[in-house]
């Protein structure tokens, strides 16, 4: 039974978007989503009524749900029931993915928790693999903008279909293998096969967001350790990125009149939108969750940006919070990310450290994949 649960939770992040039961604008169920209620629902039973003290992470996870929910509920905005039912809908997701990390951390789902490590290392070779596959066989992702993504050109998106979220997933998957490199006498050559694939991978998702991300948390890392040796290959494996982007710039984009800097005057644009919700509603903001409900009633969008997946959140996670819960919301969180960092593993912090970073060009923080990741690493409880 543990290892079908274990092989669910692994289709469910490597499928990404495209198992998805759609309900309202550009909202759905994911496999991902399915496999975490299954999992909570098998350890909730094996959990016999028994219920442990909760951790300081969790405690403020649900402070922070509660204010989520007390901000959807008094929101300014004109919602009708469905609007009010998507808006609650990632509430309740949140919650769910919570809960999963806190059952596996008490170990009411007995096994789990020593395999965590190798399934998501696992799907982040699976995904850089699928990454690598669509570039060769489907460079061209133009055509998703009529599904309301953002249209890319030879770029890794793998199942994500964004090469932003794809870029922080393969990071962290690095992150994985990396922690065992500073510290392992002699590195095992699947590690380093499954390393160099990831990095390609990641090379290819042509993401700024994720290169800084990377350098970032290799960085915290190689400092932590004291080694000079892994410093020296953060800086080398990051000047070959950022090589990488800019011959992607000369030899792609440009010639086909991709502009890159046009994405840089959307994310100001994104910027400005939250922060004009969030002057208006410094509170309890406009409701978690309700961000494109409040784009479209503020005539902060036209009608083709209200039907796009870009809507629904900000490019920046804490503007997001801030914008959907106010300055309430924003502290709670705050104080939630911290509950992570107090005590925390070198490989939980870096994986923040990295979701953290990429937070103010891309909503990481609450892309349901990267959060899961977070929330599993806490649940390994890992010994540095």
């Amino acid at each position: 039974m543990l290892d079908i649960l274990q092989i669910l939770l692994i289709v469910g992040f490597t499928s990404g978007q495209l198992l998805k039961i759609p309900f309202g604008i550009n909202s759905g169920i994911t496999l991902l989503d399915l496999s975490v209620i299954i999992l909570s629902i098998f350890g909730l039973i094996n959990l016999k009524r028994k219920i442990p003290k909760p951790s300081l992470w969790f405690v403020f996870a649900i402070c922070f749900i509660l204010i989520a929910t007390i901000s959807l509920i008094f929101t300014p905005l004109r919602l009708n029931f469905k609007e009010y039912f998507i808006s609650f809908s990632y509430i309740l997701r949140f919650f769910l993915y919570a809960l999963l990390g806190f059952l596996i951390y008490c170990g009411a789902i007995s096994g789990f928790k020593r395999n965590i490590i190798s399934i998501l290392t696992f799907c982040g070779l699976v995904l850089a693999v699928t990454g690598l596959i669509q570039l060769i066989f489907l460079p061209d992702l133009m055509f998703l903008s009529n599904f309301g993504w953002d249209p890319h050109y030879f770029r890794a998106a793998a199942t994500f279909l964004d090469p932003n979220f794809l870029g922080s997933f393969l990071v962290l998957s690095l992150i994985l293998i990396f922690q065992k490199f500073t510290t392992a006498k002699k590195w095992n050559k699947i590690e380093i096969l499954s390393f160099a694939l990831i990095y390609i991978a990641l090379l290819t998702t042509f993401s700024r967001g994720a290169y800084l991300a990377f350098l970032v948390s290799f960085l915290y890392i190689s400092m932590l350790r004291k080694s000079v040796k892994a410093t020296l290959v953060t800086i080398l494996l990051f000047g070959v990125l950022l090589l990488g982007f800019t011959t992607y710039q000369r030899l792609i984009a440009q010639p086909r009149g991709i502009n890159r800097e046009q994405s840089a005057e959307f994310r100001l644009g994104s910027w400005r939108q939250g922060w004009e919700i969030f002057s208006q509603n410094p509170i309890l903001g406009v409701g978690f969750n309700a961000y494109r409900f409040a784009l479209n009633q503020y005539g902060l969008s036209n009608e083709q940006f209200f039907k796009s997946h870009g809507s629904s959140t900000n490019d920046s996670s804490l503007l997001y919070v801030a914008a959907t819960t106010g300055i309430v919301g924003l502290i709670i969180y705050l104080l939630f990310l911290g509950s992570f960092f107090y005590r925390g593993s070198h490989l939980l912090n870096a994986g923040l450290i990295c979701l953290i970073t990429q937070s103010f060009f891309a909503n990481t923080l609450f892309y349901p994949p990267l959060i899961l990741w977070i929330f599993l690493i806490k649940a390994a409880d890992i010994k540095d």
